[in-house]
């Protein structure tokens, strides 16, 4: 079954900010809501991959406080021995030791992952335009993390018209 055809599958809900910070979430996000089923959120897996363990450690425990199934690697190469049907979206760093979000995403692509790859980056500016096209979004770390959830829930809304190929 397709995330289109499993994103159909389930009726819409609307997520709101409240309902986040009774689940202890963190208060005073700009994330106010979205058209998204609870159902829906916690079906979505989501690979993480970053060098940085305290950075990566966080922002899986935001993710999953908001309902997505989150795997965090700290080494690329452990990605590409894992089963990478199980995500439906990637978060990557680019300057990782041994391989870059770059090389790690044509790696992964080989392999036949097909969901959407995201670039998460602290040196955002300092990428060439021909690395920035491989990723289906880039975000500098210094941005609110609300930006980074309103990406995600666009990735999975099923309303949305996919703008990213693999």
């Amino acid at each position: 079954m397709s995330l289109n055809d499993r994103l159909h599958a389930f009726p819409a809900a609307f997520v709101t900010r409240a309902s986040h910070e009774s689940r202890g979430g963190i208060a005073g996000s700009h994330f106010e809501s979205m058209n998204v089923s609870s159902a829906q959120f916690r079906r979505h897996g989501i690979l993480c991959v970053d060098d940085d363990v305290i950075g990566t450690t966080a922002r899986a425990k935001l993710l999953r406080d908001y309902g997505y199934s989150v795997h965090v690697y700290h080494s690329p190469f452990a990605v590409l021995r894992c089963d990478l049907s199980l995500f439906d979206l990637a978060i990557l760093d680019f300057n990782m030791p041994g391989l870059n979000g770059r090389e790690l995403l044509l790696r992964m692509r080989a392999l036949g992952a097909r969901f959407p790859m995201v670039l998460l980056t602290g040196c955002l500016d300092a990428l060439s335009h021909d690395d920035r096209v491989l990723f289906a979004r880039c975000i500098d770390k210094s941005m609110p993390v609300a930006r980074l959830l309103g990406m995600i829930a666009e990735f999975f809304d099923p309303d949305q018209v996919p703008d990213y190929g693999p």
